[in-house]
């Protein structure tokens, strides 16, 4: 009820008694009523708002936990990438050293052969020196199996050679 709506509204004191008694507790109940509205309204905003912050408070704590986790990730697959590429440089540093061996043997190998090759080219002019200077039968035949020896070393040398070379 408005306090509008009574006859004497410009001046209580010319309002009968029980009316201004019944406009006032009407009042009051209004107001109470009004307070209590608000009071219920205030205290639910309230509530949501405590909800809210504990979600803001919960993502947050969310968002804390995947940083780390991501963080975690990131140092674990730098590790994985590191040891990769050591065991990558380590793998290529010992084919290199390996390819260093193998020519090195190579180089031997084709030291060996033209030693040999030059043995056999001098035993050869020897074989013929002596050819041309001896009478004798066995000493010919002497030389032509230490030349065929030779030979057989040669084709071995060779083979070895070849063996080596087609390795790479």
């Amino acid at each position: 009820m408005d306090i509008h709506a009574f006859p004497y509204q410009n001046s209580r004191s010319h309002w009968p008694p029980l009316e201004h008694k019944k406009a006032v507790d009407l009042l009051k109940r209004e107001y109470a009523a009004a307070i209590e509205d608000l009071e219920t309204r205030v205290r639910c905003f309230l509530l949501q708002q405590a909800e809210k912050e504990e979600t803001i408070n919960q993502l947050r704590a969310d968002l804390a936990t995947h940083k780390k986790h991501i963080e975690a990730l990131s140092r674990r697959l730098e590790r994985v990438h590191d040891d990769i590429e050591s065991k990558h440089h380590h793998e290529v540093q010992d084919l290199k050293d390996w390819l260093l061996v193998e020519q090195e043997e190579k180089y031997e190998l084709n030291k060996k052969l033209q030693y040999v090759e030059k043995e056999l080219e001098n035993s050869c002019k020897k074989l013929a020196d002596q050819q041309r200077d001896s009478t004798s039968n066995r000493h010919v035949e002497t030389l032509k199996q230490k030349i065929m020896k030779l030979r057989k070393e040669n084709e071995v040398l060779k083979r070895q050679l070849n063996h080596i070379k087609d390795r790479y």
